[in-house]
């Protein structure tokens, strides 16, 4: 969602949405998910920046782009009390490869985007870039993803 498309989240619920991600902190974002009854997640990058999203209601806040920080700086950022308090999801720049490290740092949840469902939603169809997609996630890339939502599910029991 970005600020000129605030205005779709009333459509979104009708349609059975329940949540609504942004790259950025768009006006109105969170006071119109609150109005629909969804999960409104903003973006925040700096300490500041989170700190005040969950000060305006933010239940999580997604961390982006999480590939120029280090889990460590995740880590360190809500070892700080009050910090602790914020649900950060780190997205752009997670994969299956650096998610635990994630997870150990404290955060809740991730977003992986193409790094997790494969990079031919990201590209035209019928292209030698989809095809060559389309071949690595029939490789490799399911079990990937598979493996991740095992321990995914492993944490949460």
């Amino acid at each position: 969602v970005m600020d000129d498309t605030v205005c779709d989240l009333r459509l979104a619920a009708a349609l059975g949405a329940s949540f609504a991600l942004s790259p950025i902190d768009p006006t109105g974002f969170l006071e119109e998910c609150e109005r629909y009854g969804l999960l409104g997640i903003p973006s925040g990058f700096s300490s500041v920046e989170c700190w005040n999203l969950h000060l305006r209601g933010a239940a999580i806040i997604k961390l982006f782009h999480a590939s120029t920080i280090s889990p460590a700086i995740l880590s360190a950022t809500l070892d700080v009390s009050p910090l602790a308090a914020m649900n950060i999801l780190p997205s752009g720049g997670v994969d299956p490869g650096n998610v635990e490290a994630w997870w150990t740092a404290g955060a809740p949840v991730v977003g992986m985007g193409s790094n997790l469902v494969g990079k031919d939603i990201a590209v035209f169809p019928e292209s030698a870039e989809f095809e060559a997609a389309s071949l690595q996630w029939k490789t490799s890339g399911r079990a990937i993803a598979q493996s991740v939502f095992q321990r995914a599910n492993a944490r949460a029991a």
